[in-house]
């Protein structure tokens, strides 16, 4: 081990788990660069213990309240006694080296949290996730995410644990947006929000146009709660016109051959009608 490594902080990485490939994340837990003093955190957010079998490689904590991710970080955080918190989602891995990356330099007294970068799996190649990745759907530099530099998505998120236990941690009770809830409370608390892009996770997208659509619905869902827990933060859901432009481009790219960006323009449409679909239903979580 280094002697940096031995220096730095302890990290507890906590990932919350809904079920699905658990061979995957063992994969992906066993990748991060832990030194002594850091830990693995899993918290089963499933009703049947689903994550039991990653007992060899992490400490599995129950958090069966509700179907929230957010309730399984914030049970996760509670089992853990790292100075930093690193929530990374079941469905990302690490880059060669993520702890290192987030703590090569010293963070600044005032930084409550910091934001690695969240790429799309390359070797992904369904047209669902071909167009995630071209969208950089869930990028902290070139994305959605990136823009402003004041949120961050809890993909790949480090946290301060004095900011975190100021806060009292993530909303729970809901299913979307509960990271950008946290974000906005923390400037709001006064903390910083710094961003490290050499910190790397990939994150595999929905497969499918249907699941990820579904995910966009979840967002719209997200988005009318910010709105109204945030007054101004979020715009109301987006227009028909959009929707028209959207269809408009997809019929000139069809007809220059450009397929791929042809399909990529009627997923954004029906993106469009997906998101203000999930606007207009609950962002409540369901009990397990």
């Amino acid at each position: 081990m280094s002697d940096s490594a031995s220096a730095r902080p302890p990290v507890s990485v906590v990932v919350p788990f809904g079920g699905g490939d658990a061979e995957a994340l063992r994969s992906a837990l066993e990748r991060f660069d832990v030194a002594p003093g850091d830990e693995l955190i899993v918290a089963d957010n499933t009703s049947v213990g689903a994550a039991a079998v990653l007992e060899e490689v992490a400490l599995v904590v129950p958090a069966a309240a509700e179907r929230s991710s957010y309730h399984a970080r914030n049970a996760g955080a509670a089992a853990s006694t790292g100075e930093w918190l690193l929530f990374v989602d079941a469905d990302c891995a690490p880059a060669a080296g993520l702890l290192s990356a987030y703590l090569a330099e010293p963070i600044p007294p005032g930084t409550g949290a910091v934001a690695g970068e969240i790429l799309g799996e390359p070797g992904q190649r369904s047209l669902a996730a071909r167009y995630a990745r071209d969208r950089k759907v869930l990028s902290q530099t070139d994305g959605l995410y990136g823009r402003g530099r004041v949120i961050a998505a809890t993909g790949n998120l480090m946290v301060r644990r004095a900011a975190f236990a100021e806060l009292g941690g993530f909303a729970e009770g809901i299913r979307s947006a509960g990271d950008v809830d946290f974000c906005l409370r923390l400037r709001e608390a006064g903390w910083r929000l710094d961003f490290r892009p050499q910190a790397i996770v990939t994150h595999r997208h929905r497969d499918s146009v249907p699941g990820l659509l579904r995910t966009f619905a979840r967002y719209g869902a997200g988005s009318r709660w910010l709105r109204e827990r945030h007054d101004g933060v979020v715009r109301w859901p987006l227009t028909p016109r959009e929707v028209a432009r959207s269809l408009a481009d997809a019929g000139r790219l069809t007809v220059s051959g450009q397929r791929e960006q042809a399909a990529f323009r009627l997923i954004d449409a029906a993106g469009l009608v997906a998101h203000n679909v999930g606007w207009r239903s609950s962002n409540a979580a369901r009990r397990l």
